[in-house]
């Protein structure tokens, strides 16, 4: 979005170079020929440098946005839940931008846990190396070991290298 006295200034610049877009371009930096063209237009049209788009109206108040946080964190926390109840917003990234600019980590984070011990190399290679060994079925492995039944997997290719079962040559 370019402002109206920058759209002043690329006409000006394209008035003194002969209304040579490329040179016009070449030494603003912007627009593309298109944009500059269409302002040429409707500077030749109207006799007045274009004025930029106009900024719309948010879609939803602030009361909106902040009933729409108070409920959610009121409520389980569950965007969908929020969503379905209030009926808007539609998307659940809108409902995300809110709740992290009204209140800020109070988002429930659902993933990977980023404060969890991680799991040292040699724990890693015994998983592994029992698993190789199928001194059992890999949950029983993984269960002994307190970890999820596709860990043992994930660490062989990790340990081992394997890229996925595709042939070398």
């Amino acid at each position: 979005m370019y402002s109206t006295e920058q759209r002043r200034l690329a006409i000006e610049t394209f008035i003194r170079f002969d209304h040579s877009y490329a040179d016009t371009i070449a030494e603003l930096g912007y627009p593309d020929r298109h944009t500059l063209n269409s302002w040429w237009r409707e500077y030749r049209e109207t006799g007045e440098v274009p004025v930029g788009k106009m900024i719309r109206e948010p879609r939803f108040s602030d009361d909106q946005k902040r009933e729409a946080v108070e409920h959610y964190l009121g409520h389980g926390r569950s965007l969908s839940r929020t969503m379905r109840a209030l009926g808007y917003p539609k998307g659940s990234d809108t409902l995300r931008g809110w709740i992290d600019e009204l209140a800020p980590s109070q988002r429930k984070y659902r993933g990977p846990n980023p404060k969890r011990d991680l799991v040292p190399v040699e724990k890693k290679v015994q998983v592994v190396a029992e698993l190789e060994a199928r001194t059992g079925p890999a949950a029983e492995i993984a269960e002994k070991h307190g970890v999820s039944r596709t860990a043992p997997y994930i660490w062989r290719r990790e340990v081992m290298g394997d890229n996925g079962g595709g042939a070398e040559g």
